[in-house]
């Protein structure tokens, strides 16, 4: 069966001159007092008033009632139910979705929306779990014949951007040749959702496959910062990481069709972070085989860059790696070792762990930087890699962060790796030195220094000497 398409958009507004009014279609702010209740019975006698006539959705969804909660709201409270299946997101089932019912503040009739609710990746792989107070990441709300109505993005538990459909036949060619760009399938037919700029920002395309199995394309619109007043929504959107299971749960959704939760996205693998660990002292001794006098001292960065249209850290070599190598010659004789650092860790754990170094000689690669140094400089980069940091950080100290330190070490002009992560847009995830972020900054390098010795064809890593006796 073919999916249908949405094309939505998501919106980072600036406060102060260009936003003096509230955002969107929001609901008046109560006054605190001004509590609408609303039973368990009247939510249940409500969608059963509309389970068979005006809901598509509800038909094919079951309804657990003895998962119900209710949550406070601004006025009155919200009764949420989880819901069976998983939106998926970058090629990773991952999230929750809920069936929300509350009574509005202003007409007092009932309301259900059914949430999607997609937790950052990073931010679910360092805290395990999802919960309202410091939720990052992207709420989608739906009516109930899953027709997007909106949403919102968050960080750290603040709404720092909505999500809107629009409609406007005026955008009809550029929203068809978004479609054709984004989509990875053939033959999909549906209506298409079209988006509207409201001010001159960057755009980053985006999609994400919802729990009915519909792709749903939006755009982040990265502006400012700055956060934006949640408004009168009555707390509709609060509650986001709440998943109503046992302490042991990690608000990642419930896999395989089921309300539990599962685990956080998994850790990328990591190229070659199989292969046995070496004593970098012991591979750096060898050097002294060669006498230094009239010797040629090289130093390489190698690059794999993560797999493209991934996520950071979430799906296989959506991290990359980046490995240091260097090489001692004179005359006929020369030497060459090219070690990485890697966690020891497995699972979530490899993201915080004690550090390992992996021979990666003899690894494939898809970008190269050669430095020619002095005999000095490459002294330092041996004493700097022959006692590594004991901890490994997949975000504060990694592969990128070692290769890059050891050329701050021996003064090599190693270019900063440091890129965002995470949520896109205001109120990301953050930065860190990536692989990724080691590729873009040796491409800037380049740009700028054209005599610069960047291969960018890739190759194979020449084969390490291997540990040596230390003496």
């Amino acid at each position: 069966m073919k999916s249908k398409i949405k094309i939505t958009v998501l919106f980072l507004f600036l406060l102060g001159a260009c936003q003096k009014e509230p955002i969107g279609d929001t609901i008046p702010t109560q006054n605190a007092t001004d509590k609408i209740t609303l039973t368990l019975s009247e939510a249940k006698n409500f969608i059963s008033s509309i389970y068979q006539d005006s809901s598509k959705a509800l038909t094919k969804i079951k309804i657990d009632w003895q998962l119900a909660e209710s949550e406070p709201m601004r006025a009155g409270n919200k009764w949420t139910i989880l819901l069976q299946g998983q939106p998926t997101y970058q090629n990773y089932k991952q999230g929750y979705r809920k069936l929300v019912i509350f009574r509005n503040s202003e007409s007092q009739k009932i309301v259900a929306k059914i949430l999607e609710i997609i937790p950052d990746a990073i931010y679910l792989q360092k805290n395990r779990i999802a919960s309202a107070s410091d939720f990052t990441g992207r709420v989608f709300a739906y009516d109930l014949n899953y027709k997007l109505t909106g949403g919102r993005l968050y960080s750290g538990g603040k709404p720092v951007g909505l999500i809107k459909q629009f409609t406007e036949e005026g955008q009809i060619e550029e929203a068809n040749k978004m479609l054709k760009d984004v989509n990875p399938y053939s033959g999909i037919q549906g209506k298409v959702m079209l988006m509207m700029a409201i001010e001159t920002c960057e755009w980053i395309q985006d999609s994400y496959i919802d729990a009915e199995g519909d792709f749903t394309v939006h755009s982040t619109k990265i502006c400012s910062t700055t956060y934006f007043d949640g408004g009168g929504d009555g707390g509709f959107y609060d509650g986001v990481g709440s998943t109503g299971n046992s302490s042991d749960s990690v608000g990642g959704g419930g896999g395989g069709g089921s309300t539990g939760t599962s685990s956080a996205p998994p850790p990328s693998n990591l190229p070659q972070e199989d292969k046995n660990p070496v004593n970098p002292k012991e591979m750096m001794e060898c050097f002294s085989n060669i006498s230094s006098p009239n010797a040629a001292f090289v130093v390489r960065v190698y690059v794999v860059e993560p797999q493209p249209g991934t996520s950071f850290n979430v799906g296989a070599n959506s991290f990359g790696h980046v490995a240091i190598s260097l090489t001692k010659s004179s005359g006929a004789e020369s030497i060459t070792q090219t070690i990485g650092y890697y966690p020891t860790g497995t699972g979530l754990d490899k993201l915080s762990s004690k550090s390992q170094i992996i021979d990666n000689g003899f690894d494939s690669y898809n970008m190269s930087s050669t430095y020619y140094i002095s005999g000095e400089s490459f002294q330092k980069v041996i004493d700097f890699v022959s006692n590594p940091n004991k901890n490994y950080h997949f975000t504060d100290y990694n592969c990128s962060a070692f290769v890059y330190g050891a050329g701050q070490a021996a003064g090599i002009p190693i270019p900063n790796p440091t890129t965002q992560i995470g949520l896109s847009g205001p109120g990301g995830a953050g930065y860190a030195m990536t692989p990724a972020g080691m590729a873009s900054a040796l491409r800037e390098q380049k740009a700028n220094n054209p005599n610069m010795d960047l291969n960018q064809a890739g190759g194979k890593i020449p084969e390490s000497k291997g540990p040596c006796n230390i003496k």
